[in-house]
């Protein structure tokens, strides 16, 4: 038996998702947001494969689960735009709350989760109504 490189996976999966976004935005420019750390990679492949125009934008959140906050923010506002939160794993439930909470309040036109790993069910279901691209659930 062979077994596909774990690289390639990943590339048709990163692949998957771009294409994902082309049908989803067509020439709609969505803002591709990332927290500054171990996702910019996935991010830098992931915008890369996108066809559509597509922005890109940075933040940071610091604090414990009781008292999160920005300690870098977004360089442009995104109320009216559809924004795409992208990371390669969602490994904080807490914090990607707060994020999508976050961001929710500033009106965005749409907001997708955009993840190298699928979710489970309880983490779709922790994180509420969200469209999560990839996954059969979204």
């Amino acid at each position: 038996m062979t077994s596909v490189p774990s690289d390639l996976r990943r590339s048709e999966r990163t692949l998957a998702l771009a294409r994902d976004v082309d049908r989803r935005y067509g020439e709609n420019a969505p803002i591709a947001i990332s927290e500054i750390g171990s996702g910019l990679f996935f991010l830098s492949d992931f915008v890369r494969n996108v066809n559509v125009p597509c922005e890109i934008d940075f933040l940071s959140i610091g604090g414990d689960a009781s008292a999160r906050r920005f300690i870098t923010d977004l360089s442009r506002p995104i109320d009216g735009r559809d924004v795409l939160i992208v990371c390669d794993c969602v490994d904080d439930l807490q914090r990607m709350s707060f994020l999508l909470g976050a961001l929710r309040e500033r009106g965005p036109r749409s907001l997708a989760l955009v993840s190298y790993e699928p979710l489970a069910g309880e983490e779709r279901a922790a994180l509420g109504s969200i469209a999560i691209l990839g996954e059969s659930a979204s």
